[in-house]
């Protein structure tokens, strides 16, 4: 063998250092094949995207079972064995949102549906009224008769209020002119999501949801900060608050999403089914709330006592910045989005 092909074979094609495994220990790079079938780079995104390995289920089951434990082997060193916190948490969210959207989509079908249906039962008991009236010598308007069946009208306020808060948003560091023309955008774009709540509530409620993971991730640097103030005695950094309270923000998600499919088949009032799946309900309920406090014992190792006072103080202060952070939100995505 010749001395280039020697070279070929042991050196990092990137950096030009000696391999001594997989991957090169000066630049990192990882010495495999690229030239594949397109199936092998559509797997290979897949695994990459999701982190569909042995180490994502791993980090499931230890993220529902055991309250803090990835947390301590995070800052343990033990992180290759599992998946990240960000990554983790932005997966499960995904997971989460996509199963939302299929079941609203199939609730919406539903309820179309029976609109219809409730439609043309209308439709034959005005047409059967008509004919009646007809027969007796009396003739009636279809559309006078206002007949509800199942329904009552909707009456919609009057979008004066919203103009006129919409008026008072001034920005100080813009001027009048400015001013001006950012209240004309806004009301207009007001208007717009104020007809599409008004037509379809549920449909623009399915279509905020792309925002809520942005709105969860700027909470959870708030919830970090809550509980480092909290545990000013424990001495531990502000980071190691914010990656356990980014697992426990993924275990919520997980859990809601769980609470969503047992929900579904609850509703389906299957015999002895049904009821085992109530009782699941309830169960997790009990869960998250053990979870979250268990959480912090584990990961803190301070007493029961110390624990429950601090649990509770962070679930109320959480609790109203949420609700604030939450009304600023909605109303801030009803006039932008």
């Amino acid at each position: 063998m010749s001395e280039p092909a020697l070279v070929d074979k042991f050196s990092c094609a990137n950096c030009g250092s000696a391999m001594t495994g997989s991957f090169c220990a000066n630049c990192g790079q990882q010495d495999k094949e690229v030239r594949r079938p397109f199936l092998y780079f559509l797997q290979e995104m897949l695994r990459v995207v999701f982190d569909l390995d042995g180490r994502a289920y791993r980090t499931i089951f230890y993220l529902l079972t055991k309250p803090g434990f990835l947390t301590i082997e995070y800052f343990r060193g033990r992180r290759t064995s599992y998946t990240p916190p960000l990554r983790l948490f932005l997966i499960i969210s995904i997971g989460f949102f996509l199963m939302v959207s299929v079941v609203t989509s199939l609730q919406s079908m539903q309820s179309a549906l029976v609109e219809d249906s409730q439609k043309s039962e209308e439709a034959t008991v005005t047409a059967e009224i008509t004919a009646a009236l007809e027969e007796a010598g009396i003739v009636a308007d279809p559309e006078a008769l206002n007949l509800t069946i199942n329904g009552e009208e909707t009456t919609v306020e009057d979008l004066e209020d919203l103009r006129q808060f919409i008026s008072q948003i001034r920005l100080p560091f813009l001027s009048e002119q400015t001013n001006q023309n950012l209240n004309r955008v806004l009301l207009a774009q007001a208007e717009e999501n104020f007809q599409e709540v008004i037509d379809d509530p549920q449909d623009f409620l399915l279509g905020s949801l792309e925002y809520i993971t942005f709105f969860m991730l700027l909470m959870m640097p708030l919830l970090a900060l809550i509980q480092r103030i909290l545990f000013v005695f424990a001495r531990h950094y502000y980071v190691e608050h914010l990656v356990l309270t980014m697992h426990n923000h993924a275990f919520l998600i997980f859990a809601l999403f769980l609470t969503q499919v047992v929900s579904i088949v609850t509703d389906l009032e299957i015999p002895f089914l049904s009821a085992v799946f109530n009782f699941l309900s309830i169960a997790l309920a009990i869960w998250i709330v053990v979870y979250l406090y268990l959480s912090l014992k584990n990961y803190f190792q301070r007493s029961h006592v110390l624990t429950t006072a601090i649990f509770l103080a962070t679930s109320f202060i959480y609790s109203i910045a949420l609700g604030m952070g939450i009304a600023v939100f909605a109303v801030l995505l009803f006039i932008l989005a």
